[in-house]
C-alpha cells in the first residue's frame, strides 16, 4: 500500500508538471501572438501614415482642395412641360417630364418656392427650338444644358446663388 500511495504522489506530481509545461506552452504561445499583433498593428500604422497626402506642398506644387459633396436631392417638376415645336415636314408636339438636381434643403425650398417661373422660363425654351433639332440625342442634351443655364440664370436674379446642379429629363415623348 505504501508503494501505491508513491504511484500516486509520482501520478499527480508528474501531472502537475505536465499541467505546467503545457500551461507555459499556452503563455508562449499567447505572448507570441500578442507580439505578433502589436507588431502588425505598428508596421500598418507606419505604412499608413507615410502617405504623401499629408506632407506639406513643396514650393510651385498646386494645392489640391478637398470639396465636399453634399447629398443629392432630386426635386421634380410637377406636371410635364408640353409644347408644339415646328418641324420640317410638320409640327410636333413634346412632352418632357424634368427633375431638378440641388444639395440642400435651402436650394430644395427655393425651387419649390420658384417652380411656376422656372416652369415658365423652360417651356418658353422648348417652344423656341426646332422638332427636327430635337429628334437627334445631341439636340435633347443641348436643351438639357440650356434648360439648365436657364434654370441657373432665374434662381440667381431670385435669390442670388443657381441653386440648381443639374436638370434631369425624366421622360421625353416627341409626336
Amino acid at each position: 500500500m505504501a508503494n501505491e500511495d508513491s504511484d500516486l504522489e509520482n501520478d499527480v506530481e508528474g501531472g502537475e508538471g505536465e499541467e505546467g509545461k503545457g500551461g507555459s506552452k499556452k503563455l508562449i504561445i499567447i505572448i507570441i501572438a500578442a507580439v505578433v499583433l502589436i507588431g502588425g498593428g505598428v508596421a500598418a500604422f507606419l505604412l499608413m501614415g507615410s502617405d504623401s497626402d499629408t506632407e506639406a506642398p513643396e514650393e510651385g506644387e498646386e494645392v489640391e482642395e478637398v470639396v465636399e459633396v453634399k447629398e443629392a436631392i432630386y426635386v421634380g417638376v410637377p406636371n410635364a412641360i408640353i409644347a408644339n415645336l415646328p418641324g420640317g415636314k410638320r409640327a410636333r408636339t413634346v412632352q418632357i417630364k424634368m427633375s431638378f438636381l440641388v444639395r440642400s434643403e435651402e436650394a430644395k425650398t427655393n425651387v419649390k418656392m420658384h417652380m411656376p417661373q422656372l416652369k415658365n422660363d423652360v417651356l418658353m425654351l422648348v417652344s423656341q427650338k426646332n422638332a427636327d433639332d430635337l429628334k437627334l440625342p445631341e439636340g435633347r442634351q443641348k436643351l438639357q444644358q440650356e434648360a439648365l443655364e436657364t434654370v441657373q440664370k432665374t434662381m440667381t436674379g431670385l435669390v442670388k446663388d443657381p441653386t440648381v446642379e443639374k436638370v434631369l429629363f425624366v421622360s421625353f415623348v416627341m409626336q
